[in-house]
Protein backbone atom coordinates (compact mmCIF):
# COMPACT_ATOMS: atom_id res chain seq x y z
CA UNK A 1 0.00 0.00 0.00
CA UNK A 2 1.34 3.22 -0.98
CA UNK A 3 2.19 5.71 1.12
CA UNK A 4 -0.97 8.44 -0.34
CA UNK A 5 -3.06 5.49 0.45
CA UNK A 6 -2.70 4.86 3.76
CA UNK A 7 -2.72 8.70 4.80
CA UNK A 8 -6.33 8.62 2.70
CA UNK A 9 -7.55 5.98 5.24
CA UNK A 10 -5.93 7.14 8.60
CA UNK A 11 -7.82 10.17 7.75
CA UNK A 12 -11.62 8.27 7.20
CA UNK A 13 -10.96 6.81 10.24
CA UNK A 14 -10.61 10.35 11.80
CA UNK A 15 -13.32 11.36 10.36
CA UNK A 16 -15.59 8.59 11.44
CA UNK A 17 -13.95 8.66 14.97
CA UNK A 18 -15.10 12.79 15.32
CA UNK A 19 -18.58 12.63 13.44
CA UNK A 20 -19.46 9.31 16.01
CA UNK A 21 -18.37 11.41 18.74
CA UNK A 22 -20.33 14.60 17.72
CA UNK A 23 -23.51 12.21 17.02
CA UNK A 24 -22.82 10.70 20.93
CA UNK A 25 -22.33 13.98 22.29
CA UNK A 26 -25.72 15.28 20.70
CA UNK A 27 -27.66 12.49 22.18
CA UNK A 28 -26.42 12.99 25.67
CA UNK A 29 -27.29 16.66 25.43
CA UNK A 30 -30.90 15.76 24.30
CA UNK A 31 -31.39 13.21 27.28
CA UNK A 32 -29.86 15.84 29.58
CA UNK A 33 -32.17 18.53 28.18
CA UNK A 34 -35.33 15.84 28.25
CA UNK A 35 -34.17 14.75 32.01
CA UNK A 36 -34.32 18.87 32.65
CA UNK A 37 -37.35 19.33 30.97
CA UNK A 38 -39.29 16.75 32.66
CA UNK A 39 -37.59 17.80 36.12
CA UNK A 40 -39.12 21.19 35.73
CA UNK A 41 -42.56 20.06 34.68
CA UNK A 42 -42.59 17.45 37.84
CA UNK A 43 -41.41 20.17 39.87
CA UNK A 44 -43.87 23.00 38.03
CA UNK A 45 -46.73 20.65 38.62
CA UNK A 46 -45.77 19.83 42.16
CA UNK A 47 -46.01 23.09 43.19
CA UNK A 48 -49.30 24.06 41.79
CA UNK A 49 -50.75 21.23 43.49
CA UNK A 50 -49.26 21.84 46.66
CA UNK A 51 -49.72 25.77 46.07
CA UNK A 52 -53.65 24.33 45.48
CA UNK A 53 -53.33 22.79 48.51
CA UNK A 54 -52.33 25.54 51.34
CA UNK A 55 -54.51 28.29 49.15
CA UNK A 56 -57.55 26.24 47.98
CA UNK A 57 -59.57 29.03 45.56
CA UNK A 58 -63.02 29.41 43.92
CA UNK A 59 -64.71 31.60 41.27
CA UNK A 60 -68.11 29.80 42.31
CA UNK A 61 -68.59 33.20 44.59
CA UNK A 62 -70.91 36.07 45.41
CA UNK A 63 -71.53 39.14 47.91
CA UNK A 64 -74.22 39.73 49.36
CA UNK A 65 -75.49 41.91 52.42
CA UNK A 66 -78.53 41.80 54.78
CA UNK A 67 -81.64 42.69 52.69
CA UNK A 68 -84.58 44.51 54.62
CA UNK A 69 -88.36 43.98 53.33
CA UNK A 70 -90.27 47.45 53.58
CA UNK A 71 -93.68 46.72 54.77
CA UNK A 72 -96.24 49.09 56.54
CA UNK A 73 -97.62 47.47 59.64
CA UNK A 74 -100.91 48.75 59.16
CA UNK A 75 -103.60 48.80 56.14
CA UNK A 76 -104.71 51.73 53.87
CA UNK A 77 -103.73 54.09 50.73
CA UNK A 78 -99.97 55.37 50.45
CA UNK A 79 -100.36 59.15 50.24
CA UNK A 80 -96.83 60.09 50.16
CA UNK A 81 -93.70 58.54 48.58
CA UNK A 82 -89.89 59.94 50.31
CA UNK A 83 -87.69 57.65 47.87
CA UNK A 84 -87.00 56.62 44.57
CA UNK A 85 -85.25 53.57 42.96
CA UNK A 86 -81.70 53.25 44.52
CA UNK A 87 -81.43 56.06 46.42
CA UNK A 88 -79.06 56.00 49.73
CA UNK A 89 -81.06 56.67 52.84
CA UNK A 90 -79.79 56.80 56.69
CA UNK A 91 -81.68 55.35 59.73
CA UNK A 92 -84.63 57.11 60.38
CA UNK A 93 -85.62 58.61 57.02
CA UNK A 94 -88.78 58.70 55.67
CA UNK A 95 -90.09 56.33 53.32
CA UNK A 96 -93.59 56.70 52.13
CA UNK A 97 -97.18 57.41 54.73
CA UNK A 98 -100.17 56.03 54.43
CA UNK A 99 -103.30 57.66 54.41
CA UNK A 100 -103.82 58.67 58.66
CA UNK A 101 -107.63 59.25 58.24
CA UNK A 102 -109.47 56.56 59.62
CA UNK A 103 -106.31 55.84 62.38
CA UNK A 104 -107.05 60.15 63.51
CA UNK A 105 -110.93 59.10 64.26
CA UNK A 106 -109.65 55.76 66.16
CA UNK A 107 -107.73 57.90 68.01
CA UNK A 108 -109.56 60.14 68.83
CA UNK A 109 -112.54 58.01 70.14
CA UNK A 110 -110.50 55.91 72.13
CA UNK A 111 -109.09 59.15 73.29
CA UNK A 112 -112.41 60.31 74.57
CA UNK A 113 -113.15 56.30 76.14
CA UNK A 114 -109.78 56.93 77.83
CA UNK A 115 -110.30 60.37 79.61
CA UNK A 116 -113.57 59.06 80.74
CA UNK A 117 -112.02 56.42 82.41
CA UNK A 118 -109.12 58.63 83.98
CA UNK A 119 -111.80 61.20 85.50
CA UNK A 120 -113.96 58.34 86.90
CA UNK A 121 -110.65 56.72 88.60
CA UNK A 122 -109.75 59.98 90.45
CA UNK A 123 -105.34 60.55 91.16
CA UNK A 124 -104.25 57.47 89.65
CA UNK A 125 -106.36 58.66 86.81
CA UNK A 126 -104.97 61.72 86.77
CA UNK A 127 -101.02 60.88 86.71
CA UNK A 128 -101.30 58.10 83.69
CA UNK A 129 -103.64 60.91 81.73
CA UNK A 130 -100.54 63.51 82.38
CA UNK A 131 -98.34 60.94 80.41
CA UNK A 132 -100.98 60.16 77.63
CA UNK A 133 -100.87 64.15 76.82
CA UNK A 134 -97.60 64.49 76.80
CA UNK A 135 -97.25 61.33 74.53
CA UNK A 136 -100.25 63.08 72.42
CA UNK A 137 -98.42 66.32 72.35
CA UNK A 138 -95.11 64.56 71.02
CA UNK A 139 -97.08 62.85 68.27
CA UNK A 140 -98.28 66.13 66.77
CA UNK A 141 -94.93 67.19 67.03
CA UNK A 142 -93.82 64.31 65.02
CA UNK A 143 -96.41 64.90 62.49
CA UNK A 144 -95.48 68.55 62.28
CA UNK A 145 -92.19 68.22 61.39
CA UNK A 146 -93.31 65.35 58.63
CA UNK A 147 -95.20 68.04 57.06
CA UNK A 148 -92.28 70.27 57.00
CA UNK A 149 -90.19 67.76 55.70
CA UNK A 150 -92.62 67.19 53.21
CA UNK A 151 -92.76 70.92 51.79
CA UNK A 152 -88.92 70.95 52.40
CA UNK A 153 -88.41 68.42 49.46
CA UNK A 154 -90.87 69.18 47.10
CA UNK A 155 -89.12 72.72 47.32
CA UNK A 156 -85.56 70.61 46.96
CA UNK A 157 -87.04 69.03 43.63
CA UNK A 158 -88.64 71.95 42.39
CA UNK A 159 -85.21 74.14 42.90
CA UNK A 160 -81.96 73.29 43.21
CA UNK A 161 -80.63 75.87 44.29
CA UNK A 162 -80.60 76.59 48.43
CA UNK A 163 -82.79 74.29 49.51
CA UNK A 164 -79.98 71.55 50.58
CA UNK A 165 -79.52 73.02 54.35
CA UNK A 166 -83.23 73.35 54.48
CA UNK A 167 -84.00 69.89 53.91
CA UNK A 168 -81.30 68.65 56.24
CA UNK A 169 -82.44 70.91 59.06
CA UNK A 170 -86.21 69.15 57.93
CA UNK A 171 -85.01 65.58 58.62
CA UNK A 172 -82.72 66.22 61.79
CA UNK A 173 -86.46 67.71 62.85
CA UNK A 174 -88.24 64.75 61.98
CA UNK A 175 -85.82 62.44 63.30
CA UNK A 176 -85.78 64.32 66.68
CA UNK A 177 -89.03 64.20 67.28
CA UNK A 178 -89.68 60.37 66.33
CA UNK A 179 -86.94 60.20 69.29
CA UNK A 180 -89.16 62.40 71.74
CA UNK A 181 -92.10 60.27 70.96
CA UNK A 182 -90.21 57.11 71.39
CA UNK A 183 -89.36 58.52 75.00
CA UNK A 184 -93.05 59.70 75.71
CA UNK A 185 -94.37 56.80 74.61
CA UNK A 186 -92.10 54.53 76.91
CA UNK A 187 -93.04 56.71 79.94
CA UNK A 188 -96.95 55.87 79.10
CA UNK A 189 -95.98 52.28 79.21
CA UNK A 190 -94.42 52.84 82.43
CA UNK A 191 -97.37 54.71 83.70
CA UNK A 192 -99.89 52.33 82.92
CA UNK A 193 -97.34 49.62 84.64
CA UNK A 194 -97.26 51.21 88.10
CA UNK A 195 -98.90 49.79 90.52
CA UNK A 196 -102.62 50.77 90.88
CA UNK A 197 -105.32 49.59 94.10
CA UNK A 198 -107.42 47.63 91.53
CA UNK A 199 -110.99 48.96 91.40
CA UNK A 200 -113.82 48.86 89.03
CA UNK A 201 -112.59 52.40 87.64
CA UNK A 202 -109.00 51.55 87.63
CA UNK A 203 -109.64 48.16 86.09
CA UNK A 204 -111.50 50.67 82.93
CA UNK A 205 -108.76 53.15 83.28
CA UNK A 206 -106.64 50.10 81.79
CA UNK A 207 -108.64 48.93 79.40
CA UNK A 208 -109.20 52.40 77.78
CA UNK A 209 -105.20 53.26 78.44
CA UNK A 210 -104.27 49.77 76.24
CA UNK A 211 -106.92 51.12 73.49
CA UNK A 212 -105.50 54.43 73.34
CA UNK A 213 -102.00 53.09 73.21
CA UNK A 214 -102.60 51.04 70.23
CA UNK A 215 -104.93 53.26 68.52
CA UNK A 216 -101.93 55.95 68.86
CA UNK A 217 -99.05 53.57 67.66
CA UNK A 218 -101.35 52.69 64.94
CA UNK A 219 -101.43 56.39 63.91
CA UNK A 220 -97.83 56.21 63.86
CA UNK A 221 -97.30 53.35 62.00
CA UNK A 222 -98.88 55.25 58.85
CA UNK A 223 -95.57 57.10 58.65
CA UNK A 224 -92.86 54.25 57.66
CA UNK A 225 -89.41 54.97 58.34
CA UNK A 226 -86.04 53.47 57.37
CA UNK A 227 -85.02 50.78 60.24
CA UNK A 228 -81.30 51.02 58.94
CA UNK A 229 -78.50 52.77 56.53
CA UNK A 230 -78.84 51.24 52.72
CA UNK A 231 -80.28 51.73 49.49
CA UNK A 232 -83.68 51.42 48.62
CA UNK A 233 -84.27 48.95 45.67
CA UNK A 234 -86.99 47.58 43.38
CA UNK A 235 -89.00 50.38 44.26
CA UNK A 236 -92.55 49.94 43.16
CA UNK A 237 -94.92 51.75 45.20
CA UNK A 238 -96.83 54.75 44.30
CA UNK A 239 -98.83 57.62 45.57
CA UNK A 240 -102.44 55.89 44.85
CA UNK A 241 -101.57 52.47 46.15
CA UNK A 242 -103.36 50.63 48.47
CA UNK A 243 -101.54 48.30 50.66
CA UNK A 244 -102.42 45.34 53.06
CA UNK A 245 -100.41 45.31 56.31
CA UNK A 246 -97.25 43.35 56.01
CA UNK A 247 -97.19 43.60 52.18
CA UNK A 248 -93.12 44.88 51.12
CA UNK A 249 -93.23 48.15 49.61
CA UNK A 250 -89.56 47.75 48.42
CA UNK A 251 -86.23 45.93 49.37
CA UNK A 252 -83.70 47.95 51.27
CA UNK A 253 -80.16 46.79 50.28
CA UNK A 254 -78.38 47.87 53.64
CA UNK A 255 -74.66 49.75 53.87
CA UNK A 256 -73.03 46.74 56.39
CA UNK A 257 -71.69 44.54 56.59
CA UNK A 258 -70.74 42.53 53.61
CA UNK A 259 -69.65 39.27 52.96
CA UNK A 260 -68.70 36.67 50.44
CA UNK A 261 -70.61 32.97 50.16
CA UNK A 262 -67.89 31.44 48.44
CA UNK A 263 -68.53 27.87 47.47
CA UNK A 264 -65.82 25.19 47.94
CA UNK A 265 -65.12 21.74 46.80
CA UNK A 266 -65.23 19.27 49.71
CA UNK A 267 -61.60 17.90 49.03
CA UNK A 268 -60.84 21.87 49.78
CA UNK A 269 -62.13 21.87 53.24
CA UNK A 270 -60.01 19.97 55.38
CA UNK A 271 -57.46 22.61 55.55
CA UNK A 272 -60.17 25.83 55.67
CA UNK A 273 -60.91 26.65 59.25
CA UNK A 274 -62.75 29.91 60.89
CA UNK A 275 -60.69 33.30 61.43
CA UNK A 276 -57.82 32.59 58.29
CA UNK A 277 -57.31 34.94 56.06
CA UNK A 278 -59.11 35.41 52.90
CA UNK A 279 -58.38 37.56 49.32
CA UNK A 280 -61.55 38.53 47.46
CA UNK A 281 -61.33 39.36 43.90
CA UNK A 282 -64.57 41.02 42.23
CA UNK A 283 -64.96 40.04 38.46
CA UNK A 284 -66.86 43.92 38.09
CA UNK A 285 -63.21 45.57 38.97
CA UNK A 286 -60.52 43.56 37.60
CA UNK A 287 -57.05 43.71 39.44
CA UNK A 288 -58.40 45.10 43.13
CA UNK A 289 -58.96 42.78 45.80
CA UNK A 290 -60.43 43.30 49.29
CA UNK A 291 -59.31 41.20 52.10
CA UNK A 292 -61.32 38.98 54.31
CA UNK A 293 -62.11 36.50 56.99
CA UNK A 294 -63.58 33.14 57.31
CA UNK A 295 -66.30 33.45 59.19
CA UNK A 296 -68.35 30.13 58.82
CA UNK A 297 -68.80 26.79 56.71
CA UNK A 298 -72.19 25.41 56.00
CA UNK A 299 -72.90 22.12 57.85
CA UNK A 300 -74.46 20.90 54.43
CA UNK A 301 -73.85 21.44 51.00
CA UNK A 302 -75.61 23.98 48.63
CA UNK A 303 -77.31 21.04 46.55
CA UNK A 304 -78.54 19.42 49.82
CA UNK A 305 -80.62 22.84 50.64
CA UNK A 306 -82.09 23.64 47.51
CA UNK A 307 -85.32 23.34 45.92
CA UNK A 308 -85.20 19.87 44.71
CA UNK A 309 -82.20 18.51 46.77
CA UNK A 310 -80.55 15.19 45.08
CA UNK A 311 -81.63 11.89 45.30
CA UNK A 312 -78.90 9.27 44.95
CA UNK A 313 -80.65 6.67 45.81
CA UNK A 314 -80.86 5.30 42.33
CA UNK A 315 -79.50 2.77 40.09
CA UNK A 316 -77.58 5.18 37.33
CA UNK A 317 -75.72 7.12 39.90
CA UNK A 318 -72.37 9.07 39.19
CA UNK A 319 -70.48 10.71 42.07
CA UNK A 320 -69.86 13.97 41.84
CA UNK A 321 -67.95 16.38 44.00
CA UNK A 322 -70.37 18.67 45.78
CA UNK A 323 -70.13 22.03 46.72
CA UNK A 324 -70.34 23.60 50.11
CA UNK A 325 -70.69 27.36 51.07
CA UNK A 326 -67.89 29.19 53.13
CA UNK A 327 -68.84 32.83 54.51
CA UNK A 328 -66.18 35.21 53.99
CA UNK A 329 -66.96 38.42 56.12
CA UNK A 330 -65.02 41.34 54.38
CA UNK A 331 -63.21 43.36 56.99
CA UNK A 332 -61.76 47.44 57.32
CA UNK A 333 -63.88 49.92 54.92
CA UNK A 334 -64.70 49.42 50.88
CA UNK A 335 -63.28 51.69 48.85
CA UNK A 336 -66.46 54.27 47.95
CA UNK A 337 -65.03 54.82 44.28
CA UNK A 338 -65.60 50.68 44.27
CA UNK A 339 -68.89 49.99 45.81
CA UNK A 340 -70.19 46.52 46.47
CA UNK A 341 -72.87 45.16 45.01
CA UNK A 342 -75.36 41.81 45.83
CA UNK A 343 -74.65 39.21 44.38
CA UNK A 344 -71.24 39.94 42.15
CA UNK A 345 -69.26 37.54 41.33
CA UNK A 346 -66.09 36.93 42.56
CA UNK A 347 -62.84 35.01 42.90
CA UNK A 348 -62.05 33.57 46.87
CA UNK A 349 -58.97 32.44 47.72
CA UNK A 350 -57.90 31.49 51.32
CA UNK A 351 -54.24 31.35 53.31
CA UNK A 352 -54.74 28.01 55.00
CA UNK A 353 -51.27 28.29 56.50
CA UNK A 354 -52.59 30.13 59.67
CA UNK A 355 -54.18 27.80 62.23
CA UNK A 356 -57.41 29.93 62.66
CA UNK A 357 -60.37 29.05 64.90
CA UNK A 358 -62.25 25.45 64.81
CA UNK A 359 -66.11 25.68 66.16
CA UNK A 360 -64.96 23.28 69.21
CA UNK A 361 -68.79 22.66 70.07
CA UNK A 362 -69.01 21.27 66.34
CA UNK A 363 -66.44 19.31 66.89
CA UNK A 364 -66.99 17.59 69.62
CA UNK A 365 -69.94 16.46 68.19
CA UNK A 366 -67.94 14.81 65.23
CA UNK A 367 -67.78 11.44 66.57
CA UNK A 368 -69.15 11.45 69.79
CA UNK A 369 -71.61 8.26 70.38
CA UNK A 370 -75.93 8.63 70.18
CA UNK A 371 -77.34 8.92 73.26
CA UNK A 372 -80.96 8.78 74.15
CA UNK A 373 -82.94 11.79 74.03
CA UNK A 374 -84.58 12.83 77.12
CA UNK A 375 -85.98 16.26 75.65
CA UNK A 376 -86.54 17.73 72.46
CA UNK A 377 -85.20 21.24 71.80
CA UNK A 378 -85.25 23.33 68.48
CA UNK A 379 -83.77 26.53 67.77
CA UNK A 380 -83.97 28.53 65.07
CA UNK A 381 -81.95 31.55 63.08
CA UNK A 382 -82.35 33.65 60.46
CA UNK A 383 -79.87 36.44 58.96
Amino acid sequence: MSQTAKSSAKAQDTSGEAEKSSKNGNARLRWTALIVLFVLTFGGVLAYWRYAEIYPSTDNAYTGADIVRIAPLVAGQVIEVYVGEDQMVSKGDPLFDIDPSPYDAALRGARAQFDAAADAAGTEGENLKAAADDMETKRVALVEALGQYRAAEKAANSEATATGPALADALKAVRDAEEAYKDAHQAFNEAQDKSMIVTVPTAKLRGAAAQLDKATEDRVKTHVISPGDGWVSNVHVRPGAVMNAGTPAFALVESGPWWVDANFKETDLARIRRGQPATIELDMYPGYAIEGTVESISPGSGALFSVLPPENATGNWVKVTQRFPVRIRIGGKVDPERPLRVGATATVTVDTTGTGTKDAKADANVGAKAEPATQNTASTSTR
